[in-house]
């Protein structure tokens, strides 16, 4: 008798712990679940205070073109997105292009990189910015695997599609790109 009290005694133990680990994990997943809800929109709120950031800058500092980063360190075969703001100054309306000039490599010499591979943006897009006002563009940069570690120095054009090259550079940014990896 007393096996067979000392058994059922197990069995009621083992059901108990199995509807407590049922209800925590439950509650568990809940909490997760709800953390991953705030963090999109957080992600939201932060995106849209970039931009708002971006066009107060090109207004207040009265600049064609607003580049944040000056320095963007990054891994091989990893991304990220640039903000970039424009701003035309003109009475007339801007007809733009963007691009990007690769200048030097990690060993300072002249280095050649296809825009697409690097950079994913509409190359051939002429967009129409009217007079006094400003637009901010999103960029994704994304360095391959096999390029080289080091620092990659860079320029950003603002190419005003009315005008004849070479002088048809309406703004223009440095910057560096730090490969990692």
């Amino acid at each position: 008798m007393r096996n067979k009290r000392a058994s059922l005694e197990i069995s009621i133990q083992a059901i108990v712990i199995v509807v407590l680990a049922m209800t925590l994990l439950g509650l568990g997943l809940g909490f997760i679940r709800g953390m991953f809800k705030n963090i999109g929109s957080t992600t939201e709120d932060v995106t849209e205070q970039v931009r708002q950031k971006i066009l107060d800058d090109l207004i207040t500092g009265d600049k064609k073109i607003s580049f944040p980063k000056t320095d963007i360190t990054i891994d091989k075969g990893g991304s990220t997105v640039l903000t970039i703001g424009i701003r035309n100054k003109k009475d007339t309306p801007l007809h733009y292009k963007m691009r990007f000039t690769p200048i030097s490599g990690p060993d300072g010499a002249p280095f050649s990189i296809d825009n697409p591979s690097w950079f994913q943006f509409a190359q051939n897009q002429v967009y129409t910015l009217a007079s006094a006002d400003a637009e901010v563009r999103n960029i994704k940069l994304t360095i391959p695997t096999r390029v080289p570690s080091g620092s990659y120095f860079l320029t950003f054009d603002v190419i005003d599609d009315d005008l004849p090259p070479p002088n048809n550079v309406y703004a223009q940014k440095d910057f560096f790109i730090v490969v990692r990896g």
